[in-house]
């Protein structure tokens, strides 16, 4: 079940651009360009609207911040107000991968590899929840913030780092992941104003939620640089995916995007990559799961146990049974890679809703909806809170009541 609330991931997953058949049709028979989302469109408001958010594309001297077909990368900013005008949050869109060069050229002629259909503006805000909610009930720690929406198009969580284009099928595509996430960062710190921000929070949503693992040290540092006093951390939202080989063999693509990708320390976690090169294994440091020991900045995952693009596209199949081992398993290494003595300063939101993405104050874990957790977790910080920031509503699948609530209705077979 997929909560859509105000600004669901529905929402968030594209923009007025116009979709091929293959993007928008949802399973693994359209070589995994969908995300398990709705394609819809970004409403567009007025310049005197507090939603107003003008796009950005990075050309000129940001040249090669390229999306598949080579066209700019881009990002859309909604100006903070009151107290939040030097705060900043960051959200990196999502829309899975191209997973070898057939698919990256079918990517490319649609809004997943390309900008050339890019409104001017979007909406980015409304009242009733979600991560870009101006309502303080709804978003109470980042309502009022300056609201950064990163464009996905480059088909590999920004890991990217192929320095010449390849051509394939007559069609020339660019693997220019790294170089996006660098110039959107000096965009935003040199040209929106965020290196004055006193509070930054990094996140995105599936394969942008990967991103956010992937980047969330690389961002930190990088801010840092301008302002060593800047407050970050980083929300990832169904972004855990597990390096695993079932019938899907999600591991295996994702190791081939590694690869023609040709993704680089700068375009992974350079702990984790230098980590893994050691042991001849730095293709691992694609995945959540392998670079979250190395995350060094304060995380907060929003994340389900039993996640629903993952039941069809890394199980690769729903029976509960299998789904209740696989949720009890991602459950294990979130605790044992993430959640470690070591690394006191993370917390996740960890539902037992069968979604993904989307979910924003649906699930209900210890009385609170994601928007208050992450609240309280942010300013309080995982030691000074009585779950040590670890939210786990742990509840048997499925479970539709915990989708709208705690779950306390568990409708779980037995």
């Amino acid at each position: 079940m997929l909560v859509s609330l105000f600004f669901s991931a529905s929402a968030l997953a594209a923009l007025a651009a116009p979709m091929t058949l293959v993007e928008h049709e949802y399973g693994m028979n359209h070589k995994q360009l969908d995300d398990g989302l709705e394609y819809t469109e970004f409403s567009q408001v007025a310049p005197t609207d507090t939603r107003f958010a003008p796009a950005y594309f990075l050309k000129d001297d940001l040249a090669e911040a390229k999306c598949l077909d080579g066209t700019p990368a881009l990002y859309y900013h909604r100006k903070g107000t009151g107290s939040g005008v030097n705060k900043w949050y960051v959200h990196q869109q999502g829309g899975g991968w191209c997973y070898d060069l057939d698919g990256c050229v079918e990517r490319s002629k649609g809004s997943l590899g390309s900008t050339k259909a890019d409104p001017p503006s979007v909406s980015l805000g409304g009242g009733a929840g979600g991560y870009f909610s101006m309502d303080h009930k709804q978003n109470p720690l980042m309502y009022n913030w300056n609201a950064v929406y990163i464009r996905y198009c480059d088909g590999a969580s920004l890991s990217g780092d192929k320095a010449t284009p390849t051509v394939h099928n007559n069609t020339t595509l660019h693997f220019r992941g790294r170089a996006i996430l660098d110039a959107e960062i000096n965009s935003l710190l040199g040209d929106r104003g965020m290196a004055n921000a006193t509070d930054v929070i990094v996140s995105g949503c599936s394969a942008g939620g990967l991103a956010t693992f992937l980047h969330c040290d690389y961002w930190a540092d990088a801010i840092a640089v301008h302002n060593k006093d800047t407050k970050i951390a980083c929300m990832p939202d169904s972004g855990f995916f597990l390096d695993e080989d079932r019938s899907p063999q999600y591991g295996s693509k994702m190791r081939n995007v590694f690869n023609f990708q040709e993704s680089s320390q700068a375009g992974l976690n350079a702990a984790c990559v230098e980590s893994h090169t050691t042991t001849k294994d730095p293709e691992k440091c694609i995945f959540a799961q392998w670079t979250s020991p190395f995350i060094k900045t304060p995380t907060f995952p929003l994340q389900s146990q039993y996640d629903s693009w993952q039941t069809a596209n890394v199980m690769g199949n729903s029976d509960a049974a299998t789904q209740m081992a696989f949720g009890k398993n991602l459950t294990g290494l979130v605790q044992s890679l993430f959640l470690t003595p070591s690394h006191p300063q993370h917390g996740i939101f960890l539902d037992s809703c069968h979604h993904h993405c989307g979910a924003w104050n649906g699930p209900i874990i210890n009385d609170w909806g994601s928007g208050v957790a992450l609240n309280e977790w942010y300013l309080k910080g995982s030691p000074a809170l009585p779950n040590k920031g670890f939210f786990n509503q742990n509840k048997p699948f499925p479970c539709d009541a915990c989708c709208t609530g705690p779950g306390n209705e568990n409708l779980a077979s037995k």
